[in-house]
């Protein structure tokens, strides 16, 4: 993470303990009632940046494009199905997960049916288990957010395929303009092969109120 995106991000986390209260009072009927499915930690800023509980499983991990596209694609279908814990050396996205710079060996790896998730901010598979399944308790599924980025893997077929998604709150970071509904091109990285990280800049394209209210929600497109 660059400097200045480690700047950004720690300045708004210590600032919103102070002005999450102020900012939920725009959400409608108050707001805190939730559900954001993410393909990486971007979810758990957003609750934070309101002051609200994680009312989603999907914070602190990340799906690569293939498993997050199928888990979203039958979303209802692996959220009735038990979280098992396997060993990093059994992941199919083992030589991926180890080639990043940091040492991911003892990374916890969860599978649902064939969609395996990287708890990428998880210490033991027990309090990555432990976690998914009270925040998933906790979701409102009549009230859902549906982010994707272009990263991990993605390619157009996997942005294509979730803009065919049938959801009413749905958006998907990209790094230039594929012509794609849902698309929001995060200009950081239109130099880039995918958006190397979506969670510092992310509201200089996103009304958070209007996205969560269900109002016209995209900025600087």
């Amino acid at each position: 993470m660059e400097i200045w995106t480690k700047i950004d991000v720690n300045l708004r986390e210590k600032l919103n303990p102070y002005l999450a209260p102020m900012r939920r009072k725009r959400l409608n009927g108050g707001g805190n009632s939730f559900t954001i499915i993410s393909n990486n930690c971007w979810a758990g800023h957003v609750y934070r940046y309101f002051g609200l509980p994680y009312n989603t499983p999907t914070v602190g991990i990340y799906f690569f494009a293939d498993d997050y596209i199928r888990f979203v694609s039958s979303l209802h279908e692996y959220l009735n199905k038990d979280l098992k814990m396997i060993s990093l050396k059994e992941s199919i996205h083992y030589q991926e997960i180890m080639s990043g710079r940091h040492d991911r060996s003892n990374t916890p790896i969860g599978r649902i049916g064939d969609v395996e998730i990287v708890f990428l901010h998880y210490k033991t598979d027990d309090e990555a288990l432990t976690k998914w399944n009270r925040r998933k308790s906790r979701m409102n599924m009549d009230n859902l957010i549906v982010k994707m980025s272009e990263m991990n893997g993605c390619t157009l077929e996997h942005l294509k395929a979730f803009d065919r998604l049938p959801f009413d709150k749905k958006f998907v970071f990209t790094t230039k303009d594929y012509g794609l509904d849902t698309q929001i091109i995060f200009k950081e990285y239109m130099d880039s092969e995918s958006v190397k990280n979506d969670t510092s800049k992310f509201r200089k394209y996103v009304n958070l109120e209007n996205l969560i209210n269900g109002l016209p929600f995209k900025k600087n497109q």
